[in-house]
């Protein structure tokens, strides 16, 4: 069943199997299509992503847990999706487990692309279990699920436990049974036992974790005694969500935490900092209101509680996309500046803003130098050698109507308050992360979509690893590397 609206089909499916599409051809601009997908109650409805391409961060198809908008939404695509060429590139697949599926795709004024084409089947096991396992009946309600063959691991069947065999005998053994994989002998190390110990190059691991409630964006993570505590981010299913997780890095697991430690409404978009067994989290978006909060939240670490804090403070801004970093000053004065962000009044934010942590006062600090420009979604990292602040990136106003990403790093000196701008990276993106290690200011990932009227080629999410090395003097020699991906 059809009907025509706003351009576009809002199409019905009812069959046990089939394909939804954009229709041939590109999709047309300030597209508005939806497809419902009406099973039976209580089975499992799997999508499959045969085809995929629409304008980066503008143009979205929706997935909904149900028949309305209200249903819980499951996934939001934009971008490219790589099409299955090798047996280890895997196609999205997405399981509505109420029966029903609502599809909603909206497109933008700007440029448009070749769109989807995607499957459907009831009760089917994801990606035929890879080819290296069966469909098996697990309920006497129908649902079907894979049993893997020796040798393989996965809701589809499709990781291998050991990559590799290990390097069996000379380098590692495998350990099918366990959930260890490979178990590297004497003298190496990586997941497939290849790199010796001490290692010769860089190399990635990636573990996987069924728990609920981990899956999140925009959030924020610090180390601290070896625990590194997630807090916040983005959810698309709020039933599971703690605004708190903590993970081990000793033990390698995740935590269990008092309820004290969730009693916060939820936020993305926000920063952290930690000092003295103590998190403090600025600004960011509220998930209920949808407001950007000028809040300042203390979480105590040794007893998992939230305090908020009223600073005394003649300006300040909300902000969101922000960071922000605990320096000392003269006399073992202890400071948290909030750095640049995008606050709902006043638009992009060029400004410091300095939360005196024994006084509990807040000003925002007057800067010289170079003449910057403040944005949403940079990274930064603060090196206590120099007491300087590194910010790279982000997404910023260039003039009254143009916005873009940018490729700049700026050094902030912090005993100074002093703008500096550094040699560009190359590298355009926002929504990225950095780290400091050894004198060396690491960037990876980041949204680095920059095209505005055609395609160019950029990448919607990119896994770009790069490295700049704070060691060098201003202005001689100052580098910047891309680091090889390298990853399992």
């Amino acid at each position: 069943m059809k009907h025509l609206v706003q351009g576009c089909y809002c199409t019905l499916l009812t069959g046990p199997s089939g394909f939804l599409t954009d229709g041939p051809g590109n999709y047309k601009y300030k597209t508005k299509c939806t497809w419902l997908i009406e099973g039976q109650p209580n089975t499992v409805l799997r999508l499959r992503f045969n085809h995929f391409a629409t304008e980066c961060s503008w143009d979205h198809l929706y997935v909904y847990d149900g028949d309305s908008i209200y249903a819980p939404l499951l996934a939001a695509f934009s971008g490219l999706i790589v099409p299955e060429h090798d047996a280890n590139e895997m196609v999205p697949e997405v399981a509505s487990q109420s029966g029903y599926t609502l599809l909603h795709f909206f497109s933008d004024a700007a440029y448009n692309l070749t769109g989807f084409n995607i499957s459907y089947r009831i009760n089917s096991c994801p990606s035929s279990c890879s080819g290296h396992g069966e469909c098996r009946l697990s309920s006497p309600g129908g649902a079907v699920r894979c049993s893997c063959a020796q040798g393989w691991r996965g809701e589809a069947c499709n990781s291998p436990y050991c990559v590799s065999d290990c390097g069996f005998p000379e380098r590692g053994i495998c350990e099918p049974s366990g959930t260890r994989g490979c178990v590297c002998h004497q003298g190496w190390q990586g997941p497939d036992c290849s790199t010796p110990v001490p290692a010769n190059c860089s190399f990635w691991t990636r573990d996987e974790y069924p728990m609920h409630g981990l899956a999140r964006t925009s959030h924020k993570a610090v180390v601290h005694d070896n625990i590194m505590w997630v807090i916040g981010g983005y959810m698309f299913n709020h039933s599971d969500y703690h605004i708190v997780k903590a993970y081990n890095l000793s033990s390698q697991r995740w935590l269990p935490l008092n309820r004290l430690a969730s009693a916060i409404t939820g936020r993305y978009g926000h920063s952290l900092a930690l000092h003295e067994h103590k998190i403090y989290m600025y600004g960011g978006k509220n998930d209920l209101t949808g407001n950007i909060s000028s809040q300042l939240w203390v979480f105590h670490v040794q007893n998992q509680s939230w305090a908020l804090v009223s600073p005394r403070a003649k300006e300040q801004y909300a902000v969101v996309g922000h960071s922000a970093h605990v320096v000392q000053l003269a006399r073992d004065i202890s400071v948290m500046l909030v750095i640049f962000g995008h606050c709902p009044l006043y638009g992009y934010i060029s400004k410091v803003q300095e939360y005196n942590i024994a006084t509990n006062t807040w000003q925002v600090l007057k800067t010289g130098g170079a003449l910057v420009q403040g944005g949403y979604g940079h990274s930064s990292v603060y090196d206590p050698k120099t007491h300087a602040v590194y910010i790279h990136g982000g997404y910023k106003a260039f003039s009254t109507n143009k916005y873009g990403l940018t490729d700049e790093l700026y050094k902030y000196e912090v005993d100074t308050s002093t703008w500096i701008i550094m040699k560009n990276s190359g590298f355009y993106r926002y929504l990225h992360s950095a780290v400091i290690m050894s004198g060396t200011m690491l960037v990876f990932g980041g949204n680095t979509h920059n095209d505005t009227s055609m395609s160019h080629g950029a990448k919607c999410f990119s896994s770009d690893f790069m490295a700049y090395d704070l060691g060098e003097s201003y202005p001689l020699n100052t580098t910047w590397a891309s680091l090889a991906p390298n990853v399992m």
